[in-house]
């Protein structure tokens, strides 16, 4: 009998408001709303279906109190997915035309159902192909040969959230596990921004062709959560939702560091989903986006390690910087793409992935080490000492402060002792 009460209740609210599960997330952004109500279903388990949800005939209840909102909203469910992270249910919801965004969304903050409510906004990754730069090798710039004597990412396991990775790419080769798509209506393709990413992370070392990367035995999960911008092909966007969803997975799979090579707009759910990520003791890196470092996000976020592109922007830019910024090499980086090739690239998104790829260094040596610890391990100030060159990635020396026996700079014994490391410096 309560399952048949639950069936005519699913079949009325279906009569009054649509569930239009697969929606591609780039057409329809600037007409939903993210909508959140309090705890994950009972059933959910992770990883056990597209959905996320166990297999079975029954509808989950959370789909249907979904429904119940969209249908006293006059709204369109449009999608769903559970962030156990947080303890919520999230919703994807789509406005009818002639209705306004902004007053449905304070009217469903106002339902005593309703957790909380955010627009879904858009993020770029943050690339800059420009084929006039002067040739510049990133791998001379970090003394790879030199760190790789020391550590190579052995056993750390790095979440890239980005566009899809070339899983067949010769240089990627056993680098890369566990692949997930969370673009709704398309299927996990091989994309050229994902790619390069990965590429400076986790390229392979010594076989025979292409490469190095920063961190070549580190273990990549390569998710997809952003898209192709079709206005901009070296480009990418992602959404609030697909990102969400995305950082959620590399949390439920306890991964040590997450890449985050894209920027956009602050966003409610996705500084609460960083800073569980987190607390979990996970690194997150991220870009920052050169035409408005003030506003990027989620590099703005005080959790998160901001990476700028060295030497990219003009003086006047680094008075905008998010506090502690560290600038990695970002010009003229020579990279995986798709088809088993390779290309250069400059933009802040091949800088956060050098600082990724060092961060899964420093965790092979010391696996226990949380993101404040990496970021002042990471801090150190520029040997030059020039005034707006801010900090910059230096693994020699952020290594050093670990205990192996290289040269480093003055005030890292104090770096080290701050974090609670013994320096052999």
């Amino acid at each position: 009998m309560i399952q048949l009460a639950v069936a005519l209740l699913f079949a009325a609210l279906v009569g009054c408001a649509t569930h239009d599960p697969g929606t591609t997330p780039a057409g329809d952004s600037e007409r939903q709303l993210l909508v959140m109500i309090t705890a994950a279903p009972p059933h959910y388990r992770p990883g056990t279906s597209a959905s996320g949800y166990a297999s079975g005939a029954t509808r989950p209840r959370f789909d249907i109190a979904g429904l119940a909102l969209a249908r006293d909203h006059g709204m369109t469910l449009a999608d769903d997915w559970p962030m156990p992270a947080l303890g919520l249910h999230c919703f994807v919801m789509t406005i009818a035309a002639g209705q306004s965004r902004e007053t449905l969304a304070a009217q469903l903050a106002a339902d005593p159902r309703v957790e909380s409510v955010q627009p879904v906004q858009l993020f770029r990754t943050l690339v800059r192909n420009d084929p006039y730069y002067a040739m510049q090798s990133s791998a001379r710039a970090l003394d790879l040969d030199g760190l790789h004597q020391i550590a190579t990412g052995r056993n750390v396991r790095i979440a890239q959230v980005d566009t899809g990775v070339d899983l067949s790419h010769p240089d990627l080769l056993g680098a890369l596990t566990t692949a997930r798509n969370f673009v709704d209506g398309s299927s996990y393709a091989a994309e050229v921004h994902g790619t390069a990413v990965a590429g400076v992370m986790v390229a392979r070392a010594d076989n025979s062709l292409g490469i190095v990367g920063v961190a070549p035995d580190a273990t990549l999960l390569p998710l997809r959560a952003c898209w192709p911008d079709q206005a901009d092909s070296d480009t990418a966007l992602c959404s609030s939702f697909t990102l969400a969803k995305a950082i959620q997975f590399a949390v439920d799979q306890r991964v040590r560091v997450l890449n985050l090579s894209l920027g956009g707009p602050r966003d409610h759910l996705l500084e609460r989903l960083i800073d569980r990520a987190t607390d979990a003791g996970m690194t997150v890196v991220g870009a920052v986006d050169a035409a408005a470092p003030g506003r990027s996000f989620p590099s703005a976020h005080p959790r998160v390690i901001a990476i700028v592109a060295a030497d990219e922007p003009p003086l006047a830019f680094y008075v905008e910087l998010p506090r502690g910024a560290i600038l990695a090499p970002g010009r003229d980086v020579l990279t995986t793409v798709p088809q088993g090739r390779w290309r250069f690239f400059s933009g802040a998104s091949f800088a956060a992935a050098h600082a990724t790829g060092v961060v899964a260094l420093l965790l092979e040596k010391k696996p226990d080490l949380n993101g404040e610890a990496v970021r002042a391990l990471l801090a150190q100030p520029d040997p030059h000492g020039e005034p707006t060159a801010g900090l910059r990635l230096d693994g020699a020396a952020a290594l050093a402060l670990l205990g192996a026996r290289r040269d480093c700079g003055a005030g890292a014994a104090r770096s080290a002792q701050s974090v609670g490391l013994r320096s052999d410096c």
